[in-house]
């Protein structure tokens, strides 16, 4: 059966002769066939092209087709090896045929063509009738016997079979004569299905071509042996596409697949062309989307099967019944198959000789079954009716008992309706997959542990676990369904609880209200508290009240208020140390900062040899929190990788998150810039909206920090109004911090500091509220710098007696660093050595690149202004590898006043005292006696950035106010 491989031109398939069959659904069409081929049907994307057209471009072929168009070369210039093709079916022996055809056709070659077919490899001269009918009656006269010869051979004539030699040498002669107008190129398609009678007349003509301009080139399938002597041709071998060849045919054929749906084909697939045309078709519009799940062996239609089942019916039942174990085991064990195959170890030994010699699978040095090619399995179990999957299944199952996270899949497929003993064979599959971090095959188990329950309480049960699992892992959708498919009145307080958190995640993450979710899960910790007592002769349930407590505190924490956190207090009392770290970490750090690092230290060393990943999550969420980010680095990225590699999105999402804002805080701000959309994207698709505003947020501080005003301003107006209504205080606070570093950036200090002390009042740390820790610096600088000193220090008074520098090295810096912005003239410069000393200041660059900032104001300020130019130049490199340019520009015009001479802008064109074309057009406005609203109105610009205009252009005029603008102007020739 002729193949075809995947093609591309340069006009969206223009230059091919197509017929588009019926679609699969928007975005997904079949594949289509071309119309009027040489040498058989073909199906998906055939080499053919109308004459006169330009040729199609073969994905991944370049050195194949490099070497048959020498052939060619060869052959137009006086003669040529023969060339034969070897290849697995469907890889794209046939559209190289065609492809050398009508590249040779071009030329002026003679192309005869045959291919070979199974219905006729015993039917003499077949193949030789497709080569030399069409020449017959147009060439010269042979002499008589030879033409006697081929004509009966030809069925032209009747009579006995002609005698072999003399047929040769007339095909010989015949094919000279017509080579003498011009050379001659004979193609065989499916040559191991060729005749044995036409294959010894080609095989007699390839011997003997010499340096005649005659070519041979055939190909045949890998594993057949055609009836041509080898020894004869130059053997090429056709291999799978590559990774990239693979992708890139599927993507021009299919552009609307789904990432999980693409990535599933092109490994089923493994690189062969007819594979990655046909498989999308035989799936649902929803399947290529990505809204529906793929079957654990993708169909085949009639095309493929006989592709990749052609020798399996062949098989004997043994060994049949040994490759089905086979491709239902897929890890290819060969203990396990072998435990589960009928019979002993040297019987199945024996069972899998046949399917070996048929090329169809091989035992590899790791000691597992491989198949040939993954569609093998799909082919294997397509061929077989229900009852022996069944059968099958069950066998697997069995051999696998001690390993219960391998054997859920089989004892699901096995069952055929409700089975105590499987439901609880599930259930405790799924406990074990849940202590060993899979979560996913657990929860798979327990929902079908409740479809095989044959009683109510089971049932539900199984399914409170279930929901709690899919609502953990960040399932939202699956969680929803769960529940609403129980029956809750009644239930125990455990599944009641397991129910109210699963509910919880779904809308703590989703679009619920976290009042009424808290609300929730309190009245279920009561419940459960209250069945804990010993009289109601109930076990301790501490692991499931742990949990409620722990997000109580998520809620808690989104919320950002008081009155949440303060009930929590009490009952957090009794818990676990665990418990209470992560309380006293994401709830109040200001009130624990002595303690809280000492702390950490010692339970990062427990939990180093504890199993439960959970905890590592939460430790990561509490230390992750905005007060105490970064509290212990070494522990933080050994305990985030966990996460990453679960495979459930919560744990994604924690890591996505956490790593974001370590980028935050380490400067890789392009970074977060660059990942955080893509992530975003993700976390909105699957409808976890909080997950979404948390990452918004970060880029709301970099565009905040980097003084990117009209990025920040619809982003803040975006989240404004969404965490208002869903009550998400502390979201609210970050916005309100990237505000005030927005106008910080752009010397709007009284617009700062009225936004950071929305967080916390100057002088205190609001209970319950991380990030007043985090912006302890932006708020003293705020205080500072808006002439409101008194405010500043009574804040740094107040992050000294809480001990807050002892909470981490980064806070340990902010510390040091409002230390030194109150810091009297005379004892600033010590402090600002001191704080720019610390170890691992140099890791947080945005802080200290500030500091480095106002260091050098204060030197300049001083009188020192080589010791203020060392400072200011190092600042003004940092900040602008940080892409703050409004800090950056505050730097450059720092060190003019210093009376050094910055590096020029690059691009930008400044006057005789250094200012740009658009500072100049302000400080002229400005001059005039007009106000920065009335100068923003007039150059549409914002009022932040006319006064940021204005701050950084005094210095360069060597002015401290606006009253002395016209004269400065003047003197320097620019009024």
């Amino acid at each position: 059966m002729p193949e075809s491989s995947a093609v591309a031109t340069e006009t969206a398939y223009g230059s091919l002769v197509v017929r588009e069959l019926p679609t699969a659904g928007p975005g997904f069409p079949r594949p289509f066939e071309p119309e009027g081929l040489v040498g058989g049907a073909h199906s998906a994307v055939s080499m053919s092209t109308a004459a006169g057209r330009a040729p199609a471009v073969l994905f991944g072929r370049a050195t194949e087709l490099a070497l048959l168009d020498g052939m060619v070369d060869a052959l137009i210039g006086g003669g040529t090896r023969p060339v034969l093709l070897r290849g697995a079916s469907g890889v794209g022996k046939s559209s190289l045929l065609d492809e050398t055809a009508t590249r040779a056709r071009a030329r002026g070659v003679t192309v005869l063509r045959a291919a070979g077919a199974q219905s006729e490899v015993r039917l003499g001269y077949s193949g030789l009738h497709q080569l030399m009918h069409s020449l017959r009656g147009t060439g010269p006269r042979l002499p008589a016997a030879q033409q006697e010869a081929l004509d009966r051979a030809l069925g032209v004539t009747h009579g006995a079979p002609p005698d072999r030699f003399t047929l040769s040498a007339a095909t010989l002669a015949l094919l000279c004569e017509v080579a003498d107008s011009g050379p001659v190129l004979l193609i065989v398609d499916d040559a191991q299905w060729m005749d044995r009678a036409s294959a010894e007349v080609l095989e007699f003509v390839a011997r003997r071509l010499g340096r005649q301009p005659i070519g041979v080139l055939a190909a045949v399938q890998t594993g057949w042996d055609a009836f041509l002597d080898r020894g004869s041709f130059s053997e090429t071998l056709v291999g799978p596409l590559d990774a990239e060849a693979a992708a890139a045919l599927l993507e021009a054929r299919y552009p609307a697949l789904a990432p999980a749906t693409r990535r599933r084909l092109l490994s089923e697939a493994a690189g062969n062309p007819l594979a990655l045309l046909e498989l999308p078709a035989l799936l649902s519009e929803e399947q290529l989307a990505g809204r529906a799940e793929l079957p654990d062996w993708l169909p085949l239609n009639e095309r493929l099967e006989a592709l990749f089942a052609a020798r399996i019916r062949d098989l004997p039942d043994e060994t049949r019944e040994l490759l089905l174990l086979a491709a239902l085991e897929s890890t290819g064990s060969v203990r396990t198959i072998w435990t589960a195959a009928r019979g002993g170890w040297a019987d199945t030994d024996a069972a899998l000789v046949p399917g070996e010699r048929a090329g169809l699978v091989r035992v590899d040095t790791r000691g597992q079954l491989v198949f040939r090619h993954p569609l093998v399995r799909s082919a294997i179990v397509q061929a077989v009716p229900p009852d022996q999957h069944r059968g099958a299944h069950r066998a697997l199952a069995d051999a696998l008992v001690a390993e219960p996270e391998r054997q859920v899949g089989h004892l699901i497929s096995a069952a055929l309706g409700p089975s105590e003993v499987t439901a609880r064979a599930l259930e405790n599959a799924a406990h074990h997959a849940s202590q060993h971090h899979a979560p996913m095959v657990a929860l798979t188990a327990l929902r079908h542990a409740a479809e095989l329950s044959t009683g109510a309480e089971d049932r539900s049960r199984r399914l409170a676990r279930a929901a709690l699992i899919a609502g953990r892992a960040g399932r939202m959708g699956e969680a929803v369904e769960i529940l609403a498919s129980a029956h809750w009145e009644g239930a125990s307080p455990e599944d009641a609880a397991r129910a109210a958190l699963a509910d919880a995640y779904r809308a703590i993450e989703g679009d619920g209200d976290v009042r009424a979710t808290y609300r929730m899960l309190t009245h279920a910790l009561d419940e459960l508290t209250a069945a804990e007592r010993p009289e109601t002769g109930r076990p301790p349930l501490g692991d499931l009240a742990d949990e409620l407590l722990h997000v109580l505190m998520l809620a808690a924490a989104h919320s950002g208020r008081a009155e949440l956190w303060e009930p929590l207090a009490s009952r957090v009392a009794g818990a676990s140390e665990f418990t209470r770290l992560c309380f006293d970490a994401a709830g109040d750090p200001a009130r624990h900062g002595r303690t809280l690092r000492r702390r950490l230290d010692r339970l990062l060393g427990v939990l180093a040899q504890d199993s439960e990943s959970r905890r590592y999550t939460r430790l990561r969420l509490a230390a992750g929190s905005p007060g105490t980010a970064a509290a212990h680095r070494t522990g933080w990225r050994r305990t985030l990788e966990p996460a990453s590699g679960s495979g459930t999105f919560s744990d994604w999402a924690t890591a996505v998150t956490l790593r974001g804002v370590e980028d935050f805080h380490a400067g890789r701000w392009d970074t977060v810039e660059s990942t955080v959309p893509e992530a975003v994207a993700r976390a909105e698709e699957l409808g976890h909206r909080t997950v979404a505003g948390r990452l918004k947020s970060l880029l709301a501080l970099v565009h905040g920090a980097r003084g990117q005003v009209d990025a920040l301003e619809p982003l803040y107006e975006e989240l404004k109004s969404w965490t208002a209504a869903r009550g998400l205080g502390t979201a609210e606070q970050l916005l309100w911090q990237a505000q005030g570093l927005a106008a910080l950036a752009h010397g709007d200090h009284d617009r700062a500091y009225r936004c950071l002390v929305r967080i916390t009042p100057a002088g205190t740390f609001r209970p319950y509220t991380p990030l007043a820790v985090a912006s302890v610096m932006d708020l003293v600088e705020a205080a500072v710098r808006s002439g409101r000193t008194g405010e500043g220090r009574a804040h740094v008074a107040a992050a000294e007696e809480a001990g807050l520098a002892e909470i981490s090295p980064r806070i340990a810096l902010l510390v040091a660093g409002c230390q030194a912005l109150i810091a009297p003239a005379e004892g600033a410069a010590p402090a600002f050595e001191a704080a720019l000393s610390l170890p691992e200041a140099e890791q947080w660059p945005f802080e200290h690149a500030r500091l480095q900032l106002a260091y050098g104001r204060v030197l300049r300020s001083n009188g020192s202004p080589d010791r203020a130019t060392t400072q200011l130049r190092a600042a003004r490199e940092a900040l602008e590898r940080l892409g703050a340019e409004p800090w950056a520009e505050r730097a450059r015009a720092e060190l003019r006043a210093a009376g050094a001479v910055p590096d020029p802008d690059p691009g930008e064109e400044t006057g005789p005292v250094g200012l740009t074309a658009q500072e100049m057009q302000i400080a002229r406005l400005a001059a005039t006696g007009l106000s920065n609203k009335q100068i923003a109105s007039q150059l549409f610009l914002s009022h932040r950035t006319v006064s940021t205009h204005l701050y950084n252009l005094f210095p360069k005029l060597r002015i401290t106010s606006r009253a002395a603008l016209r004269d400065a102007l003047k003197q320097a020739g620019l009024h």
